[in-house]
């Protein structure tokens, strides 16, 4: 996997199984493991009872509590007080709303089947960008590590590679991290880099405005509970107010830089440390747009500035003659695009719709009076939304059609899931802890099986045969 020579370096449901039956090869090792520490924590919590009334004045502070700050340790305290379900199954729905799809695992078989026929086989990359919240350089650990068990990468490069962003159009302030790492098989036979994109440090900045409000000159005035819910207000919920003002160029920058590294070089064409501005006309680029295949990972916020950045560059390099062999490349390519916790509608409000709306047709039907001017060959979109998640929303195809920029040829998969398991409130009804339905994607099973292998075809993995239904989506063209 060496250094390519001349590159210029900087709708039926599925039926269903029992769920301890091992079917097929793509049952993983490791995930009844997860399921068992599930159990055990379970157990746990049935031990942790109280009397009668300390345990109905929990269910209403703890409620109220996690309904205002979405506090994970609120959720353990839930847990604790009321949950005693361990004779129950695991009741926590999945449907699926969309074409087939084969899953990144495809593209690694692909890179294999070139590499044994000795052509250039490419290299799968993918691109992390996080949402709302204060994060540091390896937040996507847990991810990472399901998703290349998920598809058989189980070699990792010792050395991580770091980039400190910047870009011509933003002269001040940080732009953020982008960490590098690179993954194969025992076999060397597939390889997978993974960009892990860190931009909160440009939003920190502008957070110092109401940093006196977390003092303790301000917080101990606060309930508890108020406080808790006051502080994830100051941390994570500012994040789309900044984002609509000042910080959304040096944001969108950070990612449109971010994608620009990913098209840029090999494993061994990066710097393990660099702080420098990606060329967008390298001409280096070129070969390998054309080899590699690319896919984005986004939660929360993320959604909304990833669709940002694309609509942003399809704007800047319409009609300019110097873009044009990249876009030609970009016009015959799918990227994939998983948004965990999609905010898109939520962050839609407000705003001046996309450049060019309900023309969907027009771009990207083979025939349509503007296919040759559309910007990408197809951008799938898997929207992940659980219906107890509080800042996630699906995506209708009303609103793919009326808000969705129609160059970039959308085509929105719903996956509406349940990631954490609703609990019984001693009969008033039942519950699910709103933080951990927005954040608990990352090492859900059924979530990873779907990015690496994906549904409605005969490869794709038994657990999500066995777990969701799936309704196929057809179109006129």
């Amino acid at each position: 996997m060496g250094s390519r020579a001349g590159e210029v370096r900087v709708s039926v449901p599925i039926k269903q199984r029992p769920l301890g039956e091992e079917n097929g090869r793509h049952r993983r090792r490791g995930w009844r493991s997860v399921a068992a520490a599930t159990r055990e924590g379970r157990d746990g919590a049935r031990r942790a009872g109280g009397s009668a009334v300390k345990l109905w004045t929990r269910a209403g502070l703890l409620i109220l509590g996690v309904t205002l700050s979405g506090c994970v340790g609120i959720a353990k305290g839930v847990t604790e007080a009321l949950l005693d379900d361990s004779n129950k199954q695991d009741t926590r729905a999945c449907h699926i709303m969309g074409p087939p799809y084969q899953g990144l695992e495809a593209l690694l078989e692909r890179q294999e089947a070139k590499r044994a026929a000795d052509d250039d086989p490419g290299t799968l990359k993918i691109l992390m960008v996080h949402g709302i919240g204060r994060h540091l350089p390896g937040y996507s650990g847990r991810l990472l590590e399901h998703l290349m068990r998920a598809l058989d990468l189980d070699v990792v490069d010792e050395t991580v590679k770091h980039i400190r962003l910047a870009d011509p159009d933003v002269t001040s302030g940080p732009l953020g991290e982008l960490r590098i790492l690179r993954f194969t098989n025992k076999a060397r036979s597939r390889e997978l880099l993974f960009y892990e994109l860190t931009w909160s440090e440009i939003t920190e900045q502008e957070k110092q405005v109401i940093s006196f409000d977390d003092s303790g000159e301000w917080t101990f005035r606060r309930a508890k509970l108020n406080a808790w819910g006051k502080s994830f207000l100051n941390s994570h919920l500012s994040d789309p107010l900044i984002y609509l003002g000042n910080a959304r160029l040096p944001i969108i920058a950070s990612v449109r830089q971010s994608l620009c590294w990913m098209s840029s070089a090999d494993w061994e064409g990066y710097a393990e440390e660099a702080h420098a501005t990606c060329d967008f006309l390298d001409q280096g680029r070129i070969k390998l747009l054309e080899d590699d295949d690319y896919a984005i990972i986004s939660h929360s916020l993320g959604s909304r500035i990833v669709m940002d950045m694309l609509a942003y560059v399809t704007i800047a390099t319409a009609g300019q003659e110097a873009f044009k062999p990249y876009l030609d490349i970009y016009r015959e390519k799918s990227i994939p695009i998983f948004m965990l916790a999609n905010q898109l509608p939520l962050l839609e409000l407000g705003r001046e719709p996309a450049g060019i709306t309900g023309e969907i047709s027009a771009y990207c039907k083979a025939d349509g009076v503007k296919f040759a001017e559309r910007t990408m060959g197809e951008l799938p979109i898997f929207a992940f939304s659980d219906p107890n998640d509080l800042l996630s929303y699906g995506i209708p195809p009303e609103f793919v059609q009326n808000y969705l920029d129609s160059r970039l040829c959308p085509r929105v998969t719903n996956i509406i899931l349940n990631v954490t398991q609703p609990i019984s409130l001693l009969g008033l009804g039942d519950f699910a802890n709103p933080a951990e339905a927005h954040g608990a994607y990352d090492h859900d099973e059924r979530v990873i099986a779907i990015i690496a292998h994906g549904f409605g075809h005969d490869q794709a993995d038994a657990l999500v045969d066995e777990r969701c239904t799936w309704m196929e989506t057809t179109r006129d063209w």
